[in-house]
Protein backbone atom coordinates (compact mmCIF):
# COMPACT_ATOMS: atom_id res chain seq x y z
CA UNK A 1 0.00 0.00 0.00
CA UNK A 2 2.43 2.41 1.47
CA UNK A 3 4.93 1.90 -2.29
CA UNK A 4 1.57 2.39 -4.48
CA UNK A 5 1.06 5.73 -2.78
CA UNK A 6 4.64 6.27 -3.00
CA UNK A 7 4.30 5.69 -7.00
CA UNK A 8 1.34 7.50 -7.47
CA UNK A 9 3.15 10.69 -5.81
CA UNK A 10 6.33 10.00 -7.98
CA UNK A 11 4.08 10.44 -11.12
CA UNK A 12 2.38 13.19 -10.30
CA UNK A 13 5.00 14.94 -8.78
CA UNK A 14 7.11 14.17 -11.92
CA UNK A 15 3.86 15.09 -14.36
CA UNK A 16 3.58 18.19 -12.56
CA UNK A 17 6.79 19.68 -10.85
CA UNK A 18 8.86 18.78 -13.75
CA UNK A 19 9.99 22.31 -14.96
CA UNK A 20 10.59 23.50 -10.81
CA UNK A 21 12.23 20.28 -10.11
CA UNK A 22 15.11 20.34 -13.31
CA UNK A 23 18.52 20.59 -10.84
CA UNK A 24 17.20 18.17 -8.33
CA UNK A 25 17.81 15.34 -10.33
CA UNK A 26 21.09 16.13 -10.77
CA UNK A 27 21.87 17.32 -7.36
CA UNK A 28 20.44 14.01 -6.07
CA UNK A 29 22.81 12.04 -7.81
CA UNK A 30 25.92 14.17 -6.15
CA UNK A 31 24.61 14.08 -2.68
CA UNK A 32 24.69 10.62 -2.60
CA UNK A 33 21.45 9.13 -0.95
CA UNK A 34 21.41 6.52 -2.72
CA UNK A 35 17.65 7.00 -3.81
CA UNK A 36 16.11 7.17 -7.07
CA UNK A 37 15.06 10.72 -8.50
CA UNK A 38 11.50 9.19 -9.09
CA UNK A 39 11.05 7.68 -5.72
CA UNK A 40 12.88 10.78 -3.75
CA UNK A 41 9.63 12.92 -5.89
CA UNK A 42 6.93 10.51 -4.86
CA UNK A 43 8.31 10.74 -1.19
CA UNK A 44 8.56 14.43 -1.16
CA UNK A 45 4.82 15.25 -2.40
CA UNK A 46 3.67 12.63 -0.18
CA UNK A 47 5.19 13.62 2.89
CA UNK A 48 3.81 17.19 1.93
CA UNK A 49 0.31 16.14 1.69
CA UNK A 50 0.19 13.91 4.56
CA UNK A 51 1.79 16.52 6.77
CA UNK A 52 -0.58 19.43 5.31
CA UNK A 53 -3.52 16.97 6.07
CA UNK A 54 -2.39 16.73 9.61
CA UNK A 55 -1.99 20.00 10.32
CA UNK A 56 -5.48 21.07 8.88
CA UNK A 57 -6.66 18.48 11.26
CA UNK A 58 -5.23 19.08 14.21
CA UNK A 59 -5.55 23.67 13.60
CA UNK A 60 -8.83 23.24 12.84
CA UNK A 61 -9.88 20.74 15.59
CA UNK A 62 -7.50 22.77 17.68
CA UNK A 63 -9.64 25.99 17.33
CA UNK A 64 -12.90 24.82 17.83
CA UNK A 65 -12.30 22.79 20.91
CA UNK A 66 -10.04 25.35 22.67
CA UNK A 67 -10.37 28.60 20.97
CA UNK A 68 -14.21 28.39 20.66
CA UNK A 69 -14.33 30.10 17.35
CA UNK A 70 -17.22 29.68 14.63
CA UNK A 71 -17.01 26.35 11.82
CA UNK A 72 -15.75 28.33 9.11
CA UNK A 73 -13.08 30.28 10.47
CA UNK A 74 -11.10 27.23 11.76
CA UNK A 75 -11.67 25.51 9.04
CA UNK A 76 -9.79 28.41 7.38
CA UNK A 77 -7.22 29.05 10.04
CA UNK A 78 -6.57 24.96 9.23
CA UNK A 79 -6.81 25.44 5.08
CA UNK A 80 -4.13 28.33 5.57
CA UNK A 81 -1.81 26.12 8.43
CA UNK A 82 -2.12 22.95 6.14
CA UNK A 83 -0.85 25.40 2.88
CA UNK A 84 2.28 26.33 4.84
CA UNK A 85 2.74 22.87 5.89
CA UNK A 86 2.97 21.50 2.69
CA UNK A 87 5.40 24.21 0.96
CA UNK A 88 7.56 24.52 4.27
CA UNK A 89 7.52 20.22 4.05
CA UNK A 90 8.11 20.49 0.35
CA UNK A 91 10.81 23.18 0.50
CA UNK A 92 12.95 21.13 3.11
CA UNK A 93 12.45 17.77 1.49
CA UNK A 94 13.70 19.70 -2.19
CA UNK A 95 16.59 21.65 -0.24
CA UNK A 96 17.93 18.95 1.53
CA UNK A 97 19.93 17.35 -1.04
CA UNK A 98 21.49 20.90 -1.85
CA UNK A 99 22.47 21.16 1.51
CA UNK A 100 24.28 17.67 1.90
CA UNK A 101 26.35 18.64 -1.39
CA UNK A 102 27.39 22.03 0.38
CA UNK A 103 28.34 20.35 3.78
CA UNK A 104 30.08 17.47 1.09
CA UNK A 105 31.89 20.27 -0.99
CA UNK A 106 33.04 22.15 2.05
CA UNK A 107 34.61 19.22 3.96
CA UNK A 108 36.54 18.27 0.74
CA UNK A 109 38.12 21.93 -0.17
CA UNK A 110 38.95 21.77 3.63
CA UNK A 111 40.92 18.36 3.87
CA UNK A 112 41.97 18.42 -0.43
CA UNK A 113 45.22 19.72 0.56
CA UNK A 114 46.36 17.38 3.82
CA UNK A 115 44.78 14.21 1.53
CA UNK A 116 46.98 15.18 -1.72
CA UNK A 117 50.35 15.99 0.20
CA UNK A 118 49.98 12.46 1.93
CA UNK A 119 48.94 10.78 -1.42
CA UNK A 120 52.21 12.59 -2.39
CA UNK A 121 54.03 10.95 0.34
CA UNK A 122 52.62 7.67 -0.32
CA UNK A 123 53.46 7.78 -4.34
CA UNK A 124 56.89 8.34 -3.31
CA UNK A 125 57.25 4.36 -2.55
CA UNK A 126 55.73 3.43 -5.96
CA UNK A 127 52.52 1.89 -5.43
CA UNK A 128 50.16 1.94 -8.06
CA UNK A 129 47.26 5.06 -7.48
CA UNK A 130 44.42 1.97 -6.23
CA UNK A 131 46.47 0.98 -3.39
CA UNK A 132 46.55 4.46 -2.44
CA UNK A 133 42.65 5.35 -2.34
CA UNK A 134 42.75 2.42 -0.28
CA UNK A 135 45.26 3.30 2.07
CA UNK A 136 43.95 6.77 2.42
CA UNK A 137 39.62 5.70 2.66
CA UNK A 138 39.88 4.53 6.27
CA UNK A 139 41.06 8.00 7.03
CA UNK A 140 38.58 9.44 9.06
CA UNK A 141 40.54 13.02 9.80
CA UNK A 142 40.10 13.81 5.59
CA UNK A 143 35.88 13.48 5.77
CA UNK A 144 34.34 13.79 2.86
CA UNK A 145 37.77 12.88 0.98
CA UNK A 146 37.80 9.64 2.42
CA UNK A 147 33.83 8.90 1.60
CA UNK A 148 35.53 9.70 -2.38
CA UNK A 149 38.40 7.54 -2.03
CA UNK A 150 35.90 4.77 -0.80
CA UNK A 151 33.71 5.70 -3.68
CA UNK A 152 36.76 4.41 -6.10
CA UNK A 153 37.73 1.78 -4.58
CA UNK A 154 34.11 0.39 -4.53
CA UNK A 155 33.71 0.86 -8.15
CA UNK A 156 36.96 -0.74 -8.79
CA UNK A 157 36.32 -4.05 -6.17
CA UNK A 158 32.48 -4.42 -6.86
CA UNK A 159 31.77 -3.06 -10.33
CA UNK A 160 35.09 -4.42 -11.79
CA UNK A 161 36.04 -0.81 -13.52
CA UNK A 162 39.17 -0.07 -14.56
CA UNK A 163 41.45 2.41 -12.51
CA UNK A 164 40.88 5.22 -15.10
CA UNK A 165 36.86 4.93 -14.96
CA UNK A 166 36.82 4.89 -11.64
CA UNK A 167 38.49 7.80 -11.07
CA UNK A 168 36.26 9.65 -13.71
CA UNK A 169 33.54 8.20 -12.16
CA UNK A 170 33.97 9.83 -8.65
CA UNK A 171 35.19 13.20 -10.44
CA UNK A 172 31.97 13.22 -12.54
CA UNK A 173 30.05 13.47 -9.50
CA UNK A 174 31.78 14.97 -6.49
CA UNK A 175 30.89 18.62 -5.56
CA UNK A 176 33.74 20.00 -5.07
CA UNK A 177 35.43 21.69 -9.00
CA UNK A 178 38.81 21.68 -6.93
CA UNK A 179 38.99 17.64 -6.33
CA UNK A 180 37.21 17.12 -9.96
CA UNK A 181 40.30 18.36 -11.27
CA UNK A 182 42.48 16.73 -9.16
CA UNK A 183 40.93 13.63 -10.13
CA UNK A 184 40.91 14.21 -13.21
CA UNK A 185 44.89 15.19 -13.43
CA UNK A 186 45.02 11.71 -12.68
CA UNK A 187 43.17 10.04 -15.17
CA UNK A 188 45.27 12.12 -17.68
CA UNK A 189 48.37 11.53 -15.67
CA UNK A 190 48.13 7.64 -15.82
CA UNK A 191 46.36 7.37 -19.63
CA UNK A 192 49.91 9.51 -20.75
CA UNK A 193 52.23 7.95 -18.90
CA UNK A 194 53.83 10.55 -16.85
CA UNK A 195 55.09 10.75 -13.25
CA UNK A 196 52.28 10.35 -10.57
CA UNK A 197 53.85 10.90 -7.91
CA UNK A 198 55.67 14.40 -9.18
CA UNK A 199 52.28 15.40 -9.95
CA UNK A 200 50.80 14.80 -6.60
CA UNK A 201 53.91 16.16 -5.51
CA UNK A 202 53.26 19.71 -7.21
CA UNK A 203 49.21 19.58 -6.86
CA UNK A 204 49.77 18.93 -2.69
CA UNK A 205 52.33 21.91 -2.97
CA UNK A 206 49.08 24.13 -4.93
CA UNK A 207 46.77 22.84 -2.50
CA UNK A 208 48.53 24.09 0.62
CA UNK A 209 49.69 27.50 -1.35
CA UNK A 210 46.15 27.95 -1.92
CA UNK A 211 44.79 26.68 1.53
CA UNK A 212 47.53 29.46 3.30
CA UNK A 213 46.14 32.06 0.80
CA UNK A 214 41.91 31.42 2.11
CA UNK A 215 43.13 31.32 5.81
CA UNK A 216 44.84 34.60 5.72
CA UNK A 217 42.65 36.34 3.38
CA UNK A 218 40.12 35.24 6.28
CA UNK A 219 42.05 36.70 9.08
CA UNK A 220 42.31 40.01 6.78
CA UNK A 221 38.44 39.08 6.81
CA UNK A 222 38.33 38.93 10.67
CA UNK A 223 40.26 42.00 11.43
CA UNK A 224 37.56 43.54 9.70
CA UNK A 225 35.09 42.28 11.85
CA UNK A 226 36.84 43.25 15.10
CA UNK A 227 36.68 46.39 14.12
CA UNK A 228 33.42 46.66 13.22
CA UNK A 229 32.72 45.01 16.53
CA UNK A 230 34.28 47.49 18.72
CA UNK A 231 32.59 50.47 16.66
CA UNK A 232 28.99 48.91 17.04
CA UNK A 233 28.98 46.71 19.72
CA UNK A 234 31.15 48.15 22.56
CA UNK A 235 31.36 51.81 21.83
CA UNK A 236 28.28 52.36 20.33
CA UNK A 237 26.27 50.67 23.37
CA UNK A 238 28.66 53.32 26.00
CA UNK A 239 27.39 55.79 24.06
CA UNK A 240 23.73 54.78 24.15
CA UNK A 241 23.94 54.14 28.36
CA UNK A 242 25.75 57.62 28.70
CA UNK A 243 22.72 59.41 26.30
CA UNK A 244 20.11 57.41 28.43
CA UNK A 245 21.86 58.48 31.68
CA UNK A 246 21.87 62.16 31.15
CA UNK A 247 18.49 61.90 30.29
CA UNK A 248 17.42 59.83 33.13
CA UNK A 249 18.40 63.10 35.23
CA UNK A 250 16.33 65.69 33.04
CA UNK A 251 13.53 63.65 32.45
CA UNK A 252 12.39 62.14 29.68
CA UNK A 253 11.09 59.13 27.64
CA UNK A 254 12.03 56.79 24.15
CA UNK A 255 9.70 56.16 21.51
CA UNK A 256 6.80 56.19 24.48
CA UNK A 257 8.82 54.30 27.09
CA UNK A 258 10.82 55.63 30.46
CA UNK A 259 14.23 55.80 30.47
CA UNK A 260 15.15 53.52 32.87
CA UNK A 261 12.65 50.70 30.81
CA UNK A 262 14.88 51.95 27.49
CA UNK A 263 18.17 51.53 29.13
CA UNK A 264 17.03 47.76 30.45
CA UNK A 265 16.15 46.95 27.02
CA UNK A 266 19.25 47.62 25.82
CA UNK A 267 21.49 46.19 28.51
CA UNK A 268 19.41 43.21 28.90
CA UNK A 269 17.81 42.35 25.42
CA UNK A 270 19.15 44.42 22.12
CA UNK A 271 22.75 44.07 23.56
CA UNK A 272 23.01 40.23 24.36
CA UNK A 273 20.90 39.79 21.09
CA UNK A 274 23.71 41.54 18.75
CA UNK A 275 26.72 39.84 20.40
CA UNK A 276 24.56 36.00 19.79
CA UNK A 277 23.97 37.64 16.31
CA UNK A 278 27.59 38.63 15.82
CA UNK A 279 28.87 35.06 16.97
CA UNK A 280 26.82 32.90 14.99
CA UNK A 281 27.81 35.33 12.48
CA UNK A 282 31.91 34.37 12.60
CA UNK A 283 30.92 30.51 13.40
CA UNK A 284 28.75 30.05 9.91
CA UNK A 285 31.05 32.28 8.07
CA UNK A 286 34.26 30.58 9.12
CA UNK A 287 36.46 28.47 6.61
CA UNK A 288 36.58 24.66 7.83
CA UNK A 289 39.56 23.51 9.02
Amino acid sequence: MYNDIIKFCSRMGTKHLSKQLTTLKEELSKSNLGILYEIYVGKMVFYSVAASLAAFLFLSILFLAFFNIPLWMAVLSGVVGAVTVFFVVLFVSYSYPFQLITSKKTSIDSNMPFAINHMAAISASGVPPFVIFKLLMNVKEYGEVSNEFKRIVRNIDVFGMDVTSAIKNVADRTPSEEFRQFLYGITSTITTGGDLRKYMENSGKEALFDYRLKREKYLQTLSTYADFYTAVLIAAPLFFVSILSIMSLVGGSVGGLSITTAMRLGIYVLIPALNTLFVLFIHYTQPKV
